[in-house]
């Protein structure tokens, strides 16, 4: 055993790529790797619902069709997780460098506490991973960490700010939909008001309450009027075949048709040219006065319309605002996840002894070669 020992140490190409780098990443993983801890959740983020679905178990809402509009949040929230706004955060609250930095004796997890942010967050990154499930939805999230109370921590500070994260972009947009309703309709409002405040000038200035009321009223008494000239006229005719021309009768008879056709006339130039103003034509009163009404109907509209798209948007607020649910809490580890010392150096011996089984084939070869 002993002299296969020997011959083992006299291969230096066995010693240069098995041996040494075998006992260097044993002094490593035992003496110099520092244990990491693991704390993991999973979330999912939802949409409130009504009804039926609002009635639903929980687990059984949460694992059926995923929501579209929850899975693009979801995602939203995956990347906001590992940016540099949570590092930023993580940093204020639980002094994260502090946690992390300065580790020199283990150089693959060391990180300068005064490092450049971009070289902070690839660390970051490694020490926080996600991921998301297509079937069910859910994201999950582990956190690594030197300490199995400070890996917990930073697992729940990362849960109440990913709350935060999307409540906000809710939020942002239904206030930015409801803003606007609210802008469109305050507008809808003044417009309104003003031609209602246009017509009722309208009324006062020209004395009626309906242009188009008064001049049907006028063309109705024109007509009631030519309809009394043609009778009188008749009866005048009447009394002319019974009597002589310089009858009292007739002469009085003469006088009323007379008067009635004076009437006729006046009320002809109200209709043709108006007694309200000296300038404007009844006519034109009329069709001003319906374009008023034209314009105040439109505005009523708009405004109604203003009115339910504002209370549609508050209906929509209040229908998709979306929570963040924890499926499975942060846990406190017990023990550490990595590194796994055994599975690690077993692979190791097996992927250096490839290696080295290759480099003899590759050199044998040579070496028949050259013979």
């Amino acid at each position: 055993m002993s002299q296969q020992l020997k011959q083992i140490f006299k291969n230096k190409l066995f010693m240069t790529i098995v041996i040494i780098p075998f006992v260097i990443s044993l002094l490593y993983l035992t003496l110099f790797a520092t244990d990491r801890y693991v704390s993991s959740t999973q979330v999912v983020v939802r949409q409130q619902e009504s009804g039926q679905q609002a009635s639903m178990p929980g687990l059984a809402m949460l694992i059926g069709a995923v929501d579209p509009v929850s899975r693009e949040d979801t995602l939203y929230l995956k990347e906001y997780i590992v940016s540099h706004d949570m590092l930023k955060i993580l940093e204020e609250k639980l002094h994260w460098s502090d946690h992390y930095g300065g580790r020199w004796y283990d150089p693959f997890y060391d990180i300068a506490i005064d490092a450049p942010l971009e070289d902070k967050l690839k660390y970051y990154q490694r020490m926080v991973s996600t991921h998301y499930d297509e079937t069910t939805g859910l994201l999950r999230v582990d956190v690594e960490a030197f300490n199995p109370d400070y890996a917990e921590k930073v697992l729940k500070e990362i849960l109440v700010q990913s709350e935060i994260f999307v409540n906000n972009i809710t939020r942002s947009m239904a206030d930015e939909q409801l803003a606007f309703a609210q802008r469109e309709l305050i507008a809808a409002t003044d417009r309104y008001e003003s031609k209602q405040a246009e017509v009722v000038a309208f009324q006062n200035q020209y004395n009626i309450f309906n242009a188009e009321v008064t001049a049907e009223s006028l063309n109705q008494i024109v007509a009631n009027l030519e309809s009394a000239i043609v009778t009188e006229k008749a009866r005048l005719n009447a009394l002319k075949s019974r009597l002589s021309h310089n009858a009292p009768q007739i002469k009085a008879q003469e006088n009323k048709i007379n008067a009635l056709i004076k009437q006729l006339e006046a009320e002809q130039r109200k209709i043709t040219t108006s007694e309200i103003t000296e300038d404007d034509l009844l006519n034109t009163i009329a069709f001003e006065y319906r374009r008023l009404q034209v314009d105040l109907l439109v505005a009523e509209e708009f405004y109604k319309t203003s009115l339910a798209v504002v209370e549609n948007a508050k209906l929509e607020t209040i229908k998709n605002i979306r929570s963040l649910i924890a499926v499975v809490k942060p846990n406190l580890p017990e023990e550490a996840s990595y590194p796994r010392r055994i599975y690690n150096l077993i692979t190791i011996l097996i992927v250096l002894l490839l290696l080295y089984g290759v480099t003899r084939f590759v050199v044998a070869s040579i070496n028949d070669h050259r013979e």
